[in-house]
């Protein structure tokens, strides 16, 4: 049910909120099982001990709304911090029970996304001829094609680990046409942000993690023949007001230094003259002129934490590692509001978070209960 309520999203062609599935699907099945005993509270505290830190985040940004211009808004962001904790309890508790068998599941809704993804590739060759500016994804459950292509290029983050984990090439064949399928998704969405952050994952995991030098060297060719034919229409756009919008930001986070301007009040950033920008187009500047300094140094923990593991990750981490790292590296360019009602990519930053917590965890206790070595004696 999770692997399907994972996936559901891509299969939703038109302007469709998510949030109905994701109490249908997810919410509503635990808190059902919870009163039947299939999951115990002290179980499910053991299992996702490690994650009940996340919920000091959460609730400080959260309560950044109290002293905020739009006090109201306190009230709905309690509900989404609740639900969305929730969910990542009910991860915790699959990821601690299933351990490395958790990836199978993840594996169905790598699947499922793929065919979608193929899916609305063919569609483009029997589609009517759209406005200008209008890219694959626009106007769907995601609402925009940027956001698409965040929810595609996560999973086709997960592919490339599991490519790389197989055996041999029979058995990774599979997983790498979901991968190319995923990606083609993110090239046609024109997200150079996205595109850039998928570049650098597949390099991560063929050279840092596997040393895959002739899968390094075939990367970076490809990116380089493909950077030049694309050239004049990456640089059509030039940088989409990025820099203005991150200059014209810097102001409201200085007068509200410490706790920011409360997370639900939208920034009201004045750009290329006559537009304005609800949010900064950077998570982390974003989140430092909403929830101040203090929220900033709440989810700098995660990112150190996850850029450590990293540099050198276990074979069960590294799934969740690639999927992580897409994300955090997506959002210097895009994404806001780490906290916000149920939507695709909400769900696709917070369960492979929660995932590599768990395992993190997990690890660690397997460590810890290990039998020590016995000394010879003479």
């Amino acid at each position: 049910m999770l692997a399907v309520a994972i996936s559901v999203p891509a299969f939703l062609s038109d302007d469709y909120s998510f949030k109905p599935l994701f109490y249908a699907l997810i919410i509503l099945p635990t808190l059902i099982l919870l009163p039947l005993g299939k999951i115990a509270a002290r179980d499910l505290y053991r299992s996702a001990a490690v994650v009940y830190l996340l919920a000091i985040p959460m609730i400080f940004w959260s309560a950044s709304n109290l002293w905020s211009a739009q006090p109201d808004n306190f009230q709905p962001f309690v509900r989404r911090s609740l639900v969305l904790f929730v969910f990542v309890l009910v991860v915790a508790h699959l990821v601690y029970r299933l351990g490395r068998d958790f990836t199978r599941y993840l594996d169905l809704a790598f699947g499922l996304v793929a065919l979608a993804a193929g899916m609305l590739l063919a569609s483009l060759l029997f589609m009517e001829p759209q406005a200008p500016h209008w890219r694959l994804g626009d106007g769907t459950v995601f609402r925009r094609s940027l956001h698409a292509s965040h929810f595609f290029g996560c999973f086709a983050a997960y592919g490339i680990v599991r490519c790389y984990q197989q055996p041999d090439w029979r058995r990774a064949l599979p997983h790498l046409i979901g991968v190319l399928l995923c990606s083609g998704f993110v090239f046609s969405t024109e997200s150079r942000g996205t595109i850039g952050s998928l570049v650098l994952i597949a390099l991560l995991v063929s050279g840092l993690w596997y040393r895959r030098w002739k899968d390094v060297l075939a990367i970076l060719i490809v990116v380089g023949v493909g950077t030049v034919l694309s050239y004049e229409a990456l640089m059509a756009r030039g940088t989409s007001y990025r820099l203005e919008i991150w200059q014209q930001t810097w102001p409201i986070v200085q007068a509200n230094f410490w706790g920011g301007i409360g997370l639900g009040v939208p920034l009201d950033v004045p750009y290329g003259g006559t537009f304005i920008a609800p949010h900064a187009h950077n998570l982390y500047l974003d989140l430092l002129a909403r929830s101040g300094v203090v929220g900033l140094l709440l989810l700098l923990p995660i990112v150190l934490l996850v850029g450590w593991r990293a540099l050198k990750p276990t074979r069960e981490e590294q799934a969740y590692l690639a999927m992580t790292v897409f994300f955090l590296l997506c959002m210097l360019t895009d994404v806001h509001k780490p906290i916000n009602s149920p939507a695709p990519v909400f769900v696709i930053f917070w369960l492979p978070l929660t995932a590599l917590l768990v395992t993190l965890s997990r690890q660690r206790q397997s460590a810890m209960s290990a039998p020590l070595p016995e000394v010879s004696q003479r």
